[in-house]
């Protein structure tokens, strides 16, 4: 038989299969509404205010809150978890669920990742909500891992790098740190929002700009975010 999981699901606490679990992956989960994704370590869940707060600001009206998160990452007792709060609307119906998820962290210490087009439009609006309508990302994480690469960088509609399929982009050129800039399509990660505050408060210079994959290719150092992961150096 096999191991059931504690889901929370609009006001109460499930017993939940692995199946029931993945058709909450979002890409796949097929609805109108928000995700977040938090590392869970031993019990502890990394920068659960700043999560519930993009959560709650993409998403009014979720039910969630962080004792919530704490519940269900002890319930289902793993060492490491990734975190999922998904909040959705159907018709008027507004629904949250938190999940916990045995996570393996990537033995790999360096990503080779390969460059994707797409159309995404180059615009702000997208910074700070992490959106259910997420089939750009999933299926650009699909085909990277289908051809070798661990990740793909994503070339939004004017040419420029703005994400990773899973994560936000940073380089280093000449002792410079960048990052594209929110009006390039990107997410403003929380991962990405701390080493910029890590970069001013350690005084090292640093810049938001647009980066083309030929500009890109030429920087001394390529390293993605993400709450997951953390920090990851790659090359392409």
């Amino acid at each position: 038989m096999k191991k059931q999981s504690t889901m929370y699901i609009d006001g109460k606490f499930v017993k939940v299969n692995r199946k029931a679990l993945e058709a909450f992956t979002p890409g796949v989960f097929k609805a109108k509404g928000v995700f977040e994704t938090m590392l869970a370590v031993d019990g502890k869940v990394f920068d659960v205010p700043q999560h519930l707060q993009r959560l709650h600001h993409g998403f009014k009206g979720a039910q969630v809150s962080s004792q919530m998160i704490t519940q269900v990452v002890k319930a289902n007792g793993f060492l490491v978890a990734r975190v999922r709060i998904v909040a959705w609307r159907e018709g008027r119906h507004k629904h949250t669920a938190v999940m916990a998820l045995k996570y393996t962290m990537a033995p790999k210490k360096i990503f080779k990742v390969c460059v994707i087009k797409t159309h995404r439009p180059a615009s702000s609006r997208f910074a700070n909500i992490k959106s259910l309508d997420y089939h750009l990302f999933f299926q650009g994480y699909r085909r990277a891992r289908a051809q070798g690469f661990d990740e793909a960088l994503l070339v939004n509609a004017r040419g420029y790098i703005f994400e990773a399929s899973r994560a936000n982009v940073f380089w280093v050129k000449k002792g410079k740190l960048y990052t594209p800039p929110l009006s390039s399509g990107c997410l403003n990660g929380i991962t990405r929002q701390q080493v910029i505050q890590y970069a001013h408060r350690l005084k090292i210079p640093f810049q938001e700009r647009n980066v083309t994959v030929g500009e890109i290719q030429k920087a001394d150092t390529i390293f993605i975010t993400n709450s997951l992961m953390g920090i990851k150096s790659c090359f392409l």
